[in-house]
């Protein structure tokens, strides 16, 4: 369960990201969360990734109170999520199947529990054909396919998806929603960062408009791929994607500091971890830290395993 109580942050700057926010998504929901650039998507995702803390209010996750989660537990309770991104952050020097069991290495799964548990999810996403591909040898929906293993296999109770369309093919948008559906259909629950409506209008389900760091909108409405919207939800649906207005000089202020610069991490296994899935729009999403010196793509399996939980390589880096 993701409940936000009367939550607001405010950064530095004085500018209010979010302001008086409550919230409560229940355990097996799936919910699409829209807004503008700015509107305060970001920094909610932040707070739910105990990236950022709430300058008041409650953050429950998962059943962990964010707000008096102690840092020594915080990569106990990311074990708890599933994250997929929009540039997908597949590491280039492993196949699939390595991509997808470098996740459960970092947490020293059985070797026995790992060899089952990620052919089984590479056949959920529909890539058994492609488990020793490398990612350059995959399509745009195939990474992404890739990335909805990854954030699954490790049978998190929430995914948190940041505009999983966004680096695909059109076509290919709805299939990764019904892939995150057919997931959530299984029991976890889907928080959906998206701006593109159209899927939006054709799936339907939970819908949340953050405009302004308030939520100005949040209902469960029927899909147009229901082939039963009728012409009055049609206009609710209008409302509830159109209502944030980019125009404004809060929200571009908002916008402006969003995602605050980020700041370098403790050399953690978790902070590791954060820095091999996230950069460019990932660092700005979730205010991650610095990259490692080492590109990954120069990287070998081995040293990107090591560096991840947190053993010395013949180098002596942690």
């Amino acid at each position: 369960m993701v409940e936000l109580k009367n939550v607001s942050v405010t950064y530095s700057t004085g500018v209010d990201a979010l302001n008086n926010v409550s919230l409560k998504i229940n355990d097996g929901d799936f919910a699409f969360v829209v807004g503008s650039s700015g509107a305060g998507k970001s920094t909610m995702i932040k707070l739910l990734l105990k990236e950022i803390d709430a300058t008041s209010g409650v953050v429950t996750v998962n059943g962990y109170n964010l707000n008096k989660l102690r840092k020594r537990k915080i990569p106990e309770f990311r074990r708890t999520l599933g994250f997929v991104f929009q540039d997908f952050r597949l590491i280039p020097s492993m196949t699939v199947y390595e991509n997808i069991a470098f996740v459960l290495r970092v947490i020293d799964a059985p070797i026995k529990y790992i060899r089952k548990r990620v052919p089984y999810v590479i056949s959920l996403v529909g890539l058994h054909s492609k488990t020793n591909s490398y990612p350059d040898e995959l399509s745009g929906g195939e990474k992404q396919r890739v990335a909805i293993a990854r954030a699954l296999v490790n049978d998190p109770k929430l995914i948190i998806a940041d505009e999983p369309t966004g680096n695909i093919d059109p076509e290919l948008s709805y299939e990764i929603v019904e892939l995150l559906k057919s997931i959530n259909d299984q029991g976890t629950t889907i928080l959906m960062v998206t701006h593109e409506h159209d899927l939006v209008r054709h799936f339907g389900g939970r819908i949340i408009n953050i405009t302004g760091g308030e939520i100005v909108f949040d209902e469960v409405m029927l899909g147009a791929g229901d082939d039963l919207i009728s012409d009055q939800e049609s206009i609710q649906y209008g409302y509830a994607l159109e209502a944030a207005s980019p125009d404004s000089e809060a929200l571009q202020a908002a916008s402006a500091i969003d995602s605050p610069a980020p700041q370098k991490p403790e050399n953690s296994a978790d902070a590791l971890v954060d820095a091999i899935l996230k950069d460019g729009e990932e660092q700005e999403l979730l205010g991650a830290g610095e990259t490692p010196d080492i590109p990954i793509d120069q990287m070998t399996p081995d040293e990107v395993i090591a560096a991840i939980s947190g053993e010395k390589t013949s180098g002596g880096a942690e």
